[in-house]
């Protein structure tokens, strides 16, 4: 699988320890161990394959999607995504001046079959591959922050309490 992205590096684990350019598929972890997260987004969500799951929210003309992960037991929190700093747009073409702007306020997702706030997590990252990164312009940065500039990310989500599971709650490409 490819690196994890530098944001991640401290919040999820891989399934897998072949380093390559296929999908990073991983788990949500904190650093205290625990896998069980509340989840924050913007608080717009959409219909996907049958599914209500989160999505870009605008806000005063402005455009967010962002997710938080806080663990349940130590509270500490993970940003998994904020498509102003990550991502192919986010991170190579990077705008101070949309990135400058306040994020909204983000709200808990509440299971909708029975409203628990926690769930366990796992984050799909697809990129264009290294080669693709370094001779699409990339020169500002160094080689090896190619995983930071990735095309695609899908986080899937499993209630802690029912099981309902979510396997596409996020499924934002960045480019």
């Amino acid at each position: 699988m490819m690196p994890v992205p530098s944001h991640l590096v401290d919040c999820v684990v891989p399934k897998e320890s072949v380093i390559d350019e296929r999908p990073l598929d991983a788990n949500v972890r904190c650093t205290c161990g625990s896998h069980q997260m509340e989840l924050f987004f913007p608080g717009q969500t959409t219909q996907y394959r049958g599914e209500t799951i989160a999505c870009t929210a605008e806000v005063d003309g402005k455009f967010f999607f962002l997710v938080k992960a806080q663990c349940a037991h130590c509270k500490k929190q993970h940003l998994l995504l904020d498509i102003d700093f990550h991502g192919w747009n986010g991170f190579v073409f990077h705008d101070p001046k949309q990135a400058a702007v306040p994020r909204p306020v983000l709200i808990p997702w509440n299971c909708l079959a029975c409203g628990n706030v926690v769930h366990e997590a796992s984050i799909q990252v697809q990129t264009e591959g290294k080669e693709d990164f370094v001779s699409g312009g990339c020169s500002k940065f160094p080689e090896e922050r190619w995983p930071d500039g990735f095309a695609w990310i899908t986080i899937g989500i499993l209630c802690a309490s029912c099981g309902k599971q979510t396997p596409e709650w996020v499924s934002y490409e960045t480019m």
